[in-house]
């Protein structure tokens, strides 16, 4: 790169927001591995007070580029684009010459609710944790890892060039790996070793598609040795992407299978409960949050975008998807006695709402769908939060091994009955919003099979009710507490963890009752509509 393009690279904010995070979080961790034993006690909390400085900075970032757009200019198209299409095609912000790679980032209605969710959770997650991971030798990279954790999934949501996309997908999974193997509970160098395997071969599936890409359009790149370039918008504006039709078919299944698994979608959704259950509160709040989102993110910017015939013709498929993981994930959610366990399959059932949203081929459908995937972003890292604080507090993960938590934990029981209610779609939280879309753009497709899904949701919701109504209030005055507190007194959650909860909690019934705070919903409908008129059923073809 020469200085103009090295000023201009870090100068876009969206450079800012994806290597700050990784660069800061490399070097505190450098800094706390090179220092003597006594050093790195002293180092510990303040290296944990400046990881939590440079994510509350990339909030204030993010936000302030949220009230920028949403005042100033339309969320259809790109913006903050490192690079036009013309410099990107001629070879400038160049990283790899020769194969055609470049720094190309943009952000759009469809990215940046999930940056902003991104850079809002991961404070969060720092706060709730903050008290405990106080103790031990490696506390200084634990919150290190949740910042590093920031920059590549704001990669992920950003960039423009698959190649770089790609790198930054992969990278996600290092932080997590990490955060698993060495703060998890006591099955987890199998949970661990589980999630990477699952989603590493998953991604292979995506590389794959991503190769063929590359080496079948007309996206030309000036003097590398291909003649080929990886860019998202040279690939989605191509005149000869990959002509053939059955290529394309194949393409967008291998694009599907990726991107299903890191939902996850029933059949390849194993991983994931394996993965909540022994992971630390943190590492459940980011993985149900954000990195589940990465799928549907990568479906629709890349399966729908690019390949919108092929999601015609296979609407049955992605039907079915989401008709079974809603279903199953419902079902199974009936016989689980693990909070975590439990939350985990919930989020199964969720992500086949979003299936189901992009089938219907509606814009208030796709719309519908983007909003499960913000308000579930939400709600999900709350309840895990009360799941980590009840197990921190009680020792425990056992539904029935709690009677009475609102007499003995009263700001815990009330921050899992918003949980619950948001999860379960109560009307006037943001779940409700995002549930009534997609079933009725469902109705506007199916007809009357909108019976099915919504009678799915009703099962839901009696089960998380009668799970509230045995741990939180069965017993009366009586606590039943379990036998792993011994002679131990209940205590409430610290206020750490009630900052947090009280952040989402407000959130979640903030977006219910008016969703299009901070521009959303708004954002979001314009993004599914541009979709639908212009790329599913552009103008030529419509009738």
């Amino acid at each position: 790169m020469e200085i103009t393009e090295i000023i201009t690279f870090l100068g876009n904010p969206l450079t800012v927001l994806t290597l700050l995070p990784i660069t800061g979080a490399l070097l505190l961790m450098l800094v706390h591995w090179m220092a003597d034993d006594e050093k790195r006690e002293m180092l510990a909390n303040p290296i944990r007070y400046v990881n939590l400085g440079i994510a509350l900075l990339m909030l204030l970032m993010a936000t302030l580029i949220g009230l920028e757009e949403t005042f100033g200019l339309a969320w259809g198209e790109y913006l903050y684009q490192n690079c036009e299409v013309g410099a990107v095609s001629t070879g400038s912000c160049t990283l790899i010459s020769s194969i055609g790679v470049s720094w190309h980032v943009g952000i759009d209605a469809l990215s940046f609710p999930m940056v902003w969710l991104t850079t809002l959770l991961i404070p969060i997650t720092m706060v709730v944790e903050w008290e405990a991971k106080k103790d031990g030798p490696d506390r200084a990279y634990f919150h290190s890892l949740i910042l590093m954790m920031e920059g590549a999934l704001i990669g992920v949501f950003v960039s423009l060039d698959l190649f770089v996309f790609y790198v930054f997908w992969e990278l996600t999974l290092i932080p997590m790996f990490f955060l698993i193997l060495l703060w998890g509970g006591s099955d987890r160098r199998y949970a661990a070793q589980k999630f990477f395997i699952y989603t590493f071969t998953a991604s292979v599936f995506m590389l794959a598609g991503i190769l063929v890409m590359y080496f079948n359009n007309d996206a030309s790149w000036v003097g590398n040795i291909t003649g080929k370039s990886f860019d998202f918008i040279l690939m989605e504006t191509s005149t000869n992407f990959i002509a053939s039709e059955g290529l394309r078919s194949v393409v967008f299944l291998l694009m599907l299978i990726g991107f299903a698994t890191k939902m996850p979608s029933v059949p390849v959704h194993t991983w994931l409960p394996d993965a909540h259950v022994e992971a630390p509160t943190a590492g459940s709040m980011l993985l149900a949050g954000v990195m589940l989102k990465m799928g549907a993110y990568g479906f629709l910017r890349l399966g729908v975008t690019l390949f919108p015939d092929q999601v015609i013709q296979f609407q049955t498929l992605l039907l079915v998807l989401g008709m079974v993981s809603l279903v199953y994930g419902a079902v199974v959610c009936l016989g689980q006695i693990n909070l975590k366990r439990m939350v985990a399959y919930s989020s199964v059932s969720h992500m086949g709402l979003i299936f189901l949203g992009v089938a219907t081929l509606q814009p208030l459908g796709i719309a519908g769908a983007i909003f499960m995937m913000f308000a579930h972003g939400i709600i999900s890292p709350l309840l895990f939060a009360v799941c980590g604080s009840f197990k921190h507090h009680y020792h425990t993960l056992e539904i029935d091994s709690m009677r009475g938590l609102a007499h003995s934990s009263p700001w815990m029981s009330a921050h899992m009955m918003v949980g619950w209610m948001g999860s379960l779609g109560l009307p006037l939280m943001a779940g409700f919003v995002a549930e009534v879309a997609i079933l009725i753009a469902f109705y506007m497709t199916f007809g009357w099979w909108v019976v099915l899904p919504a009678l799915t949701l009703i099962i839901t919701a009696a089960y998380y009710l009668w799970s509230m109504q045995r741990t939180i209030f069965e017993g009366g005055g009586d606590v039943q507490l379990p036998p792993t507190m011994r002679d131990e007194e209940p205590r409430d959650i610290t206020w750490h963890e009630n900052t947090g909860m009280l952040i989402l909690g407000a959130l979640a019934v903030i977006y219910g009752i008016y969703p299009d705070f901070f521009g959303m919903f708004e954002m979001m409908s314009d993004w599914a509509s541009l979709l639908v008129e212009n790329v599913i059923y552009p103008p030529e073809v419509n009738p």
